[in-house]
């Protein structure tokens, strides 16, 4: 999303002959586009690690649990929000 509205302003900028701006947007792709590597390079050993069968599987327990947690979670609150709002219209619940 970032190099994107950056490309916009770099053409917009190169349009109406703000070479500053330009400048700076270009810069900016260039920061972006190094940032990404650095963190893509870093990353690589943390997905080949993932990749290991045993810590997939634990991986796939761990995230279904932490869905049904985060549901549980959601639920609650929007049971609150709700009960919240039919007691100020002056509807009780339950």
């Amino acid at each position: 999303m970032a190099s994107v509205m950056l490309l916009f302003f770099a053409i917009s900028s190169y349009r109406e002959k703000a070479m500053s701006v330009f400048a700076l947007c270009v810069v900016g792709l260039i920061a972006l586009g190094v940032v990404f590597k650095v963190c893509r390079l870093i990353c690589r050993p943390l997905l080949a690690f993932g990749d290991i069968s045993v810590i997939s599987g634990v991986n796939k327990i761990f995230g279904a649990a932490m869905g049904a947690v985060e549901a549980l979670a959601l639920s609650c609150l929007f049971y609150y929000i709700y009960e919240y709002i039919l007691d100020h219209i002056g509807i009780g619940v339950l």
